[in-house]
């Protein structure tokens, strides 16, 4: 699937998430184009990001044509982007943003990925992300003696050990959405959620618990 849909109550939340989301998919940023409405969007815009959107990528691969939509989109706009959607250029992944899914047509929601970001995801988004990633790429190369360095590091304090493990979560669940029920980050995903579980509600040493977790995946 080509395209994105990103929902978020607080539209400052969605341009960092997306720009990580475009670093994830190795888009260049001379290949995004960011296209911003504040206030309704017509079926003229719509033609412009028609025109736009038949360009090549400059840097790389692949292009972005990001759409912020925060107010109303007209029913003909909306038409005028399905063929859009429906059709797009094999190089080119469309993101549209916008703060309420019901702004759309069904038929556009049914043809985009849907990433609802919840409010409890804000300081995620904002800091952490390519520490998250750096160390899930240890976890899932599975050298045991950096496997068991993380869980020494993170196992510190029981606060700060729910708090990485309530932020991995949220990480893991989103690369799950970005792709698609991956095998590997599911598991890790099932895993971590009991370990989480466990740590949170009992006296268990958290130590042994993450050594444990992270030496099973």
């Amino acid at each position: 699937m080509h395209s994105f849909l990103i929902v978020a109550k607080d539209k400052k939340i969605s341009p960092p998430y997306i720009s990580n989301l475009l670093k994830e998919k190795e888009i260049h940023a001379l290949d995004a184009n960011w296209e911003t409405y504040e206030k309704t969007m017509g079926i003229e815009d719509v033609r412009n990001i028609q025109k736009k959107i038949l360009l090549k990528p400059f840097k790389g691969k692949t292009k972005a044509v990001v759409i912020q939509a925060y107010e109303n989109i007209t029913i003909e706009a909306q038409n005028a982007l399905l063929k859009v959607l429906e059709e797009p250029p094999a190089n080119t992944i469309i993101i549209i943003s916008t703060q309420k899914k019901e702004l759309l047509l069904p038929t556009i929601i049914s043809r985009c990925k849907i990433i609802e970001i919840k409010e409890k995801e804000i300081s995620l988004i904002n800091e952490g992300i390519p520490e998250l990633n750096h160390t899930l790429n240890i976890l899932l190369n599975g050298k045991i003696g950096d496997n068991l360095k993380v869980a020494q590091d993170i196992a510190r304090d029981k606060n700060e050990t729910v708090l990485w493990l309530e932020k991995m979560a949220i990480y893991l669940r989103r690369k799950l959405i970005e792709n698609y029920n991956d095998p590997k980050y599911l598991n890790c995903l099932r895993q971590l959620q009991k370990t989480y579980a466990t740590i949170k509600s009992t006296n268990v040493n958290q130590r042994i618990a993450l050594e444990n977790l992270f030496l099973s995946l």
